[in-house]
């Protein structure tokens, strides 16, 4: 399917600002809420972000009117229009709620229309269980701000289509320009576990006396967030080296008493098999003959353009 016209039901800082990304993209679009006043403030925001973003050059002023004339506002939602292709809750957190709103689309909405929720870390298995064309249905997480920050997650359930997966993933890149990646169906998917598990350790940290907040957040923002933005965590470990990185694992496991930081069984079979990361060719990834030194200077390269980039 061929996504042309969307609608929005939910229009808090998520909603209003998802609403935005497809007004920008020409897409009409319909954003419903519980009541008028919501609306007015929702609407009221797009035009503020709009502005915010002529000041960077993403948005020309002159056509602030026409993208805020693409959003159509109305109270409750429950006049659904036949030609819109694909539905966005953007409800709170709570898997009720997000059932009941999804179950009153699915009742009057076209049969080959698009449901998706907004869901940032609920199982899409456990909130589409009660839709009756699961098929139909698909995950589509948000990182906040939408109309800033590239990244979509797209989380197919159990019974989603590849065709319904295939349509959105089209969607959000070629029309709305989002950068996506499609994982499975586990609690917090990718971006909220990972995060989870930072935030967690980090308060450990906290508790434990290690470091002040303050000197946490410096480590990740002088440090941690250069390496990561550069490389990610696996593309990182292939530089410093996978047994490297296997033997400070068991030696944290080891001290801490906590099997959380053992390497898992594919770390260490790669490490059996020679594949050590950039000394060795091969890590986690394939580096085609290129030599140690050239991907070390490169890596440096890398890290000094980053942060000349946040110097300036």
């Amino acid at each position: 399917m061929k996504i042309q016209k969307t609608h929005v039901i939910g229009a808090g800082a998520m909603g209003h600002g998802i609403a935005q990304v497809f007004a920008q993209s020409g897409c009409d679009v319909i954003l419903s809420d519980v009541n008028r006043e919501i609306l007015e403030d929702a609407k009221s925001h797009v035009e503020t972000n709009l502005n915010f973003l002529v000041q960077y050059g993403l948005v020309d002023r002159s056509s602030i009117p026409t993208i805020l004339e693409r959003i159509q506002t109305v109270v409750g939602g429950e006049d659904i229009s036949s030609d819109v292709d694909f539905f966005i809750e953007a409800v709170p957190e709570d898997v009720d709620l997000k059932q009941k709103v999804l179950g009153s689309i699915e009742s009057v909405c076209r049969k080959d229309a698009i449901l998706a929720t907004t869901t940032s870390v609920i199982q899409v298995s456990d909130i589409g269980a009660t839709l009756e064309r699961p098929k139909q249905f698909v995950g589509v997480h948000w990182m906040n701000p939408p109309y800033v920050l590239p990244l979509v997650e797209i989380i197919p359930g159990p019974k989603t289509s590849d065709a319904v997966t295939s349509s959105v993933r089209t969607f959000l890149e070629d029309r709305c320009q989002k950068k996506t990646v499609t994982c499975g169906d586990a609690p917090g998917f990718l971006v909220n576990r990972m995060a989870a598990a930072v935030l967690v350790e980090a308060a450990k940290m906290i508790e434990e006396g290690v470091a002040s907040f303050e000197d946490i957040d410096r480590v990740w923002k002088e440090h941690m967030g250069y390496i990561f933005l550069q490389f990610g965590p696996f593309g990182n470990i292939d530089h410093i080296g996978l047994d490297v990185i296997t033997m400070a694992a068991n030696y944290l496991a080891f001290v801490l008493e906590d099997d959380r930081f053992r390497p898992p069984s594919w770390l260490q079979e790669k490490v059996n098999a020679g594949d050590l990361g950039v000394k060795s060719g091969r890590g986690v990834y394939d580096y085609g003959g290129r030599s140690p030194e050239e991907m070390r200077i490169e890596r440096i390269r890398k890290l000094l353009e980053i942060i000349q980039q946040r110097s300036h």
